[in-house]
């Protein structure tokens, strides 16, 4: 069996990996075969529920996601285009209104009960319209549906109140994780703490603090898939995941590497590993929601104060030492379709280069709302204590005090549900480019509880609605440009970085070989394989 094992590293393990000459080598892919336990580390916090449907976390989404399977998903080979996972194929009318799916027809629970229509619909219910106690934050995404049906246990039917761009992508997404309708009928908190899907790998158990187990299903309906007869996600923190993929442990981590980290770990490991990804930024945007529900913060004058205060350009270059998330970008993934040019971005409030004028202007909206003295709770999870350092730094620069209380992830969670902050970290549901579902985190409070900011706006519903309906592309990306003005003015959230992921992998590893733009692709393990050993 070839087995990627975990082991606390000693100091000597460490010094001998650190002696080793070399330069990571590309290996050629093969036919994949079966065997081995995957070992990776994951250092952003335990889950602080099992339900995909309530979370935009990645602590949550990298454990749950090899045990479910969901309707469609994005092709990490072709981003962003879409491609099936439980639906084998499908057709859409003239109009752009109906979607029906045709099931496979060979899906099983892990528990052994036979899968159909009647779930897919129960789970895309449950997230649109979601019961007494149950926390969906998929609502506002989903809220063009206007109607689901379920002709034969095979087939489902959506139909949308309005004709859209990004129907398909929505359906897509990778927190849509099918539930079994029987259990949710006969226990509706089975989600938040049970694991029971129709995903590759069945789930063994969960250790706070120590680790995750999932084994292979045998009754997965991927033909010959998972390649792998089950992994173990580590719960350590960011300096061990490190030095456990230094000394051979992992066969990577989750979250990119710092250059360097991957100095580090190439120099130390030669031809054993390979450097992957890193070219492209992700799909991935840290960020500060702001409470518009706070007295101080209902002001935009206030909030578009902090955003002025920010440094991004000239934090940019330190950041890459200390983090994966560097790249300075607007609302919309740099490099992608929808993205401004640098010089076009630093047109935008908090993007311009001459960060001393920018700072007078923060100081002078803040006489302007008579909030000289601003004092503000920052809240912030506990693995991205750095960016909380950032930006208490950059708000003192106009006299803003700021109270920065890193938190584990189930305290930040419990945060996120009371208000209970003036600045919370948090990021959009980040799967895809699409406008209608990077900026949908804005759609209001009231129907999308994933909207931190707590606010809700006619005017950001109306551009938005317009751009999604907008078939056009060259009218689109305009309606898109001013949508993210608009946003920017307003300063909702406090952007930070995007992501740029380096990965340096076992060379052994296939199935990750692509610089993926999303951190959420191939997260459910199905494709990947471990080789033989030089000799095997």
């Amino acid at each position: 069996m070839k087995t990627f094992t975990f082991q606390v590293a000693s100091a000597a393990v460490l010094a001998v990996c650190a002696s080793a000459p070399l330069q990571a080598q590309p290996v050629a892919a093969g036919s994949p075969v079966r065997g081995g336990t995957l070992a990776v580390p994951i250092h952003v916090g335990e889950p602080s529920t099992y339900d995909c449907h309530a979370t935009n976390s990645p602590a949550v989404m990298w454990r749950i996601a090899p045990h479910y399977s969901t309707l469609l998903k994005i092709d990490p080979d072709q981003f962003p285009r879409v491609v099936g996972d439980l639906a084998k194929s499908w057709t859409v009318s003239p109009d752009q209104l109906e979607y029906r799916f045709t099931l496979n027809s060979n899906v099983k629970f892990h528990d052994g009960s036979v899968m159909t229509s009647a779930d897919v619909k129960a789970s895309f219910d449950r997230m649109r319209n979601p019961p007494p106690g149950v926390v969906s934050l998929r609502q506002g995404m989903l809220s063009g549906i206007q109607s689901i049906e379920t002709p034969d246990d095979h087939t489902i039917v959506f139909r949308f109140g309005h004709a859209s761009t990004t129907s398909l992508q929505l359906l897509a997404m990778p927190y849509a994780c099918i539930y079994s309708a029987k259990l949710m009928a006969s226990d509706p908190s089975y989600p938040f703490k049970r694991v029971m899907g129709t995903g590759p790998f069945r789930f063994v158990r969960h250790t706070p603090g120590a680790d995750w187990v999932g084994e292979r299903f045998e009754g997965y309906f991927g033909a010959g898939k998972p390649y792998l007869d089950g992994f173990r996600m580590l719960s350590i923190s960011p300096v061990a995941a490190t030095n456990t993929l230094l000394a051979g442990q992992v066969a990577y981590t989750m979250s990119g590497l710092t250059p360097p980290e991957v100095k580090r770990v190439l120099e130390a490991r030669g031809d054993d590993v390979v450097l992957r990804g890193g070219n492209n930024a992700t799909t991935f945007l840290p960020w500060f929601a702001i409470n518009n529900q706070r007295d101080g913060l209902k002001d935009e004058r206030v909030r578009r104060a902090l955003n002025l205060a920010l440094d991004r350009w000239g934090a940019s270059k330190a950041m890459e030492q200390i983090t994966p998330m560097f790249k300075v970008g607007g609302l919309v993934r740099p490099g992608s379709t929808f993205a401004r040019s640098d010089a076009e971005l630093a047109k935008l409030p908090g993007f311009g280069h001459d960060i001393e004028a920018a700072r007078k202007e923060a100081r002078r909206l803040l006489a302007a709302a008579g909030k000289t003295d601003l004092k503000l709770t920052v809240v912030n999870n506990r693995a991205f204590s750095y960016f909380g350092v950032y930006v208490a730094d950059q708000l003192s620069k106009i006299g803003v005090t700021v109270d920065h209380q890193a938190l584990a992830t189930p305290q930040v969670a419990a945060r996120r549900v009371s208000g209970d902050y003036d600045l919370i970290f948090d990021s959009p549901a980040e799967y895809s480019d699409d406008p209608s579902i990077q900026l949908s985190y804005f759609e209001p409070f009231s129907t999308n509880r994933a909207n931190l900011a707590r606010f809700g706006d006619v005017k950001f519903v109306e551009m938005f609605n317009a751009q999604q309906r907008d078939f056009n592309p060259a009218s689109r990306l305009k309606r898109v440009r001013e949508l993210e003005s608009y946003l920017l003015e307003k300063s909702y959230v406090m952007p930070l970085f995007w992501q740029s992921r380096k990965r340096v992998m076992d060379s052994r590893l296939r199935g990750l070989e692509g610089d993926y733009p999303s951190n959420y692709v191939k997260i459910d393990l199905a494709d990947l394989w471990i080789a033989p050993a030089a000799g095997k």
